[in-house]
């Protein structure tokens, strides 16, 4: 056997083993849409990922999402120090403009809600101190408080003199216990209308005032402020973090993402990934073939 006849079987079935593997390569993205001969579409036509694209990006999409970016991941990103700190900042920088801005309280929640939606709001509110203050006030039971405080008074006023010993508790109560009810009947019927009016005054007089008038009634040094700010913030992303995180729907959006890459796209990105590993695929084959060629020799 010459030297030719024994390099040949080890060269032939190396650059078999390489072609072969690079056509399997190739055939991953290649061809990227299905070839046709009259109603039929060739077999592994088109190629791998190509055709696999909806599914590749679906599992993607769920790795990422139930796996790679779980609540926990997104608790520690958004409480990260530098988000963290980000957050205060920001919230700090536009507490400090509060303290020389001469915008009314109304102007300002304005800015974020819209008129409309104040209004509906502070009408809300209005109701709600209103209910508030008027069942309060009919627990009290003011007219059971005048004919009590009522008795005391008069028998305290007149103690000692000649009246005394003819005001005993019932005629006392026999007076004021129908002022009492009288008290009690007119609170039914008017006392949530006046109190609404003085409630719409207060809440009137609130809404003008400036919002540095505002900062100098509750006077915070900037230090507890960002301190508070800070425990807020944790406490929101500790309570609400799962919610985000599936608010996000990061699965969907990977899937989605996926699913609009144009093929070429896809293929460039995933050969700048797995380049190097492809690479060594197709090498592999030709060192198999290179082995099974000198085999065959031997055998």
């Amino acid at each position: 056997m010459t030297i030719l006849e024994i390099i040949a079987g080890p060269a032939i079935g190396a650059v078999i083993g390489y072609c072969t593997n690079y056509i399997a390569v190739k055939m991953l993205f290649r061809p990227l849409k299905p070839i046709k001969i009259g109603n039929r579409t060739l077999p592994f036509t088109p190629g791998i990922i190509p055709k696999g694209q909806g599914r590749m990006a679906k599992a993607l999409g769920q790795a990422v999402g139930e796996h790679l970016l779980t609540k926990e991941d997104f608790e520690k990103m958004l409480l990260s120090e530098d988000i963290k700190n980000a957050v205060v900042d920001a919230v700090s920088r536009k507490a400090e403009k509060l303290k020389h801005t001469d915008a009314s309280l109304e102007e300002f929640l304005s800015q974020y809600t819209g008129q409309e939606e104040y209004d509906l709001m502070r009408d809300k509110l209005e109701d709600y101190i209103t209910e508030k203050i008027t069942e309060g006030v009919e627990k009290l039971d003011i007219g059971a408080i005048i004919v009590e405080e009522g008795t005391k008074e008069i028998k305290e006023k007149f103690k000692g003199g000649m009246l005394s010993m003819f005001l005993n508790d019932d005629l006392i109560q026999s007076v004021a216990t129908p002022i009492g009810n009288k008290v009690d009947e007119y609170i039914k019927e008017n006392g949530e209308e006046k109190i609404r009016s003085a409630v719409v005054a207060q809440l009137a007089a609130a809404e003008n005032k400036s919002m540095a008038q505002w900062v100098e009634i509750f006077p915070v040094s900037d230090k507890k402020f960002c301190q508070i700010i800070e425990n807020i913030y944790v406490k929101f992303v500790n309570e609400k973090a799962e919610e985000l995180a599936e608010k996000f729907h990061v699965a969907e959006i990977v899937e989605e993402k996926i699913n609009a890459m144009d093929v070429l796209e896809l293929e460039n990105l995933l050969l700048g990934i797995m380049k190097k590993e492809l690479n060594a695929v197709v090498s592999l084959g030709a060192v198999i073939g290179f082995i099974l060629g000198l085999l065959n020799i031997w055998i």
